[in-house]
């Protein structure tokens, strides 16, 4: 195995900041000093004495990774000699398992067909991640859902006379079940993936309890770093959302419930009652989003339909240019909506997607910097 350090002339290969050593076995000079677990990860070093190679345990099952992470690759020439006590040294095949662990995954085939082996599927996803049967009494968009979206096109296959999805509850009831299908081929992997569950079943996996993670996502295949934090609990919740920026200092992600436009009840948006809305919620975060305090604010719109999409971009743009002054520490803001495709050669098959719609508010944040 190629190390990553090669120890030479009795000393330590590297230094760190901690209170012990790290040695090989055949008791010889230690390999590191002034080592801490947490500050040396899947480094691996050759003894000078003996020439057997000694690694570094990884990342302790949950443990979060570091914050500030100093990368090293085997066989490198110059690796670093000693590391900050605010950082961590990390070898690149750990630092891979990590990014591989922690990002979230795109599903094996966008695409999927509507059919009851989809629905019993879901169904028994649902059961198995929260140990609770769906509700079945009477469920609606409003209330339940995920049950609602179930039963819905339960009855739509029992209809001999329904061919293809058409009309806007098909369109709904499709995409909730699209995020639901979303939110396990994303973050089923990750260690956080059961606070995550709860806190998305307590709102019975609505849009605005799943747009967090959709939001997430989108911040993380554009190259953000994210990290999620989870409650102590016996069933935990994901108690916050932040990005970390530059390595070191992080911001708060904020997803805030924005349906006044939102399907079956609501009145059609337009630019103004859109800005209305926008300054309103702008206003609202000042309490948690501000100069001491830097953060992203997200609004979850729900099911809207296609015109939303430009109706909020250009109403967030106008919010931002006139009113951004006045929130310091709001880095963006930004719309996250829930988009389903339906395949044109398959009646049946359709695509889920959030589409993440965010506008800058660079001039009036503290530092650091947003990957959209």
């Amino acid at each position: 195995m190629t190390p990553h350090y090669v120890q030479t002339a009795g000393e330590p290969a590297v230094a760190g900041t901690g209170p012990g050593v790290f040695g090989c076995p055949c008791g010889e000079t230690p390999l590191i000093s002034g080592y801490a677990p947490g500050q040396f990860l899947g480094v691996a070093i050759q003894c000078g004495a003996c020439g057997q190679v000694s690694e570094t345990p990884g990342v302790l099952e949950g443990t979060a990774p570091p914050r500030q992470a100093v990368v090293v690759e085997r066989g490198q020439d110059n690796p670093p000699r000693s590391i900050a006590a605010t950082a961590a040294l990390i070898g690149k095949d750990e630092m891979d398992r990590l990014i591989a662990l922690y990002l979230p995954r795109e599903p094996e085939d966008p695409f999927f067909d509507l059919d009851h082996a989809l629905l019993d599927g879901l169904e028994a996803d649902q059961l198995r991640l929260t140990g609770r049967p769906l509700e079945t009494l009477n469920p609606t968009y409003k209330t339940h859902p995920l049950a609602w979206a179930l039963s819905h096109f339960r009855a739509r296959l029992g209809d001999p006379g329904w061919r293809n999805f058409h009309g806007e509850s098909d369109a709904v009831a499709l995409a909730v079940l699209g995020a639901f299908r979303e939110m396990i081929s994303s973050w089923g992997h990750h260690p956080l993936f059961r606070a995550m569950v709860g806190t998305a079943a307590a709102r019975d996996f609505s849009f605005h309890a799943m747009a967090i993670f959709g939001a997430a996502k989108a911040l993380a295949v554009a190259g953000n770093r994210i990290g999620f934090v989870a409650t102590e609990a016996k069933d935990p919740r994901i108690a916050a959302v932040r990005l970390v920026v530059d390595g070191q200092s992080d911001m708060s992600i904020s997803v805030v419930r924005f349906d006044q436009f939102e399907w079956p009840d609501a009145s059609p948006a337009t630019p103004a009652s859109a800005r209305a809305a926008i300054l309103d919620a702008m206003s609202a975060a000042r309490g948690h989003i501000n100069r001491l305090h830097p953060g992203i604010l997200i609004l979850s719109a729900g099911a809207v339909d296609g015109a939303m999409d430009s109706i909020l971009l250009e109403a967030m743009t106008d919010a931002i240019a006139s009113h951004g002054k006045r929130h310091r520490g709001l880095m963006a803001i930004g719309a996250i909506l829930p988009k389903v495709v339906v395949a044109t050669d398959f009646p049946r098959r359709g695509r889920f997607g959030f589409t993440f719609l965010p506008v800058a508010n660079q001039p009036r944040a503290p530092g650091g910097s947003v990957q959209s």
